[in-house]
């Protein structure tokens, strides 16, 4: 017969409300487009972008309302015999109108379209972009989707995190 101490029951039944705590909310939400010409390629970019995302603890991969939109897009560089020389990576930052923004530029009868278009484009709505250059294996395209999510992370998240 298996004799249970009272020290254990109260130890389990202590770590019990702690793992039904709900994680705090997400810090950045991000909406993904991966633009590559081979669906397997597009796949591939879309998970290893989607894990290093995720890796850094405080951001959710999601189309709804997300904070940032990250444009992927992946070339292949050739050689004159068709094979892969080189992946180019590129990472662009947009990001969306705050909230309210346009109830504090917009009159009721948008007679004022010429402040509203010189006001509208004051917002920076393209904010960054990441470049990087790998070489022709997967390796080296995980290696540089690795790098380039650290630098979007040191660059341009990271600010932000301390700013709030």
């Amino acid at each position: 017969m298996m004799r249970v101490s009272v020290v254990t029951v109260m130890l389990l039944s202590a770590g019990i409300p702690a793992l039904a705590q709900e994680a705090p909310p997400p810090a950045f939400r991000v909406a993904l487009e991966v633009t590559v010409r081979d669906d397997d390629a597009r796949e591939r970019v879309t998970m290893y972008v989607r894990n290093e995302l995720r890796a850094l603890g405080d951001v959710e991969v999601t189309p709804e309302n997300p904070d940032y939109r990250l444009y992927v897009m992946l070339t292949e560089m050739r050689s004159s015999s068709g094979g892969v020389v080189a992946y180019v990576l590129t990472i662009a930052v947009t990001s969306f109108f705050p909230d309210g923004y346009f109830a504090t530029i917009l009159n009721n009868d948008l007679l004022n379209s010429d402040e509203v278009i010189a006001r509208l484009e004051e917002v920076p709505v393209y904010e960054h972009q990441f470049v990087s250059l790998a070489g022709p294996t997967e390796a080296n395209l995980i290696e540089t989707v690795t790098s380039s999510i650290a630098n979007l992370d040191k660059y341009y998240l990271a600010p932000k995190r301390t700013s709030e």
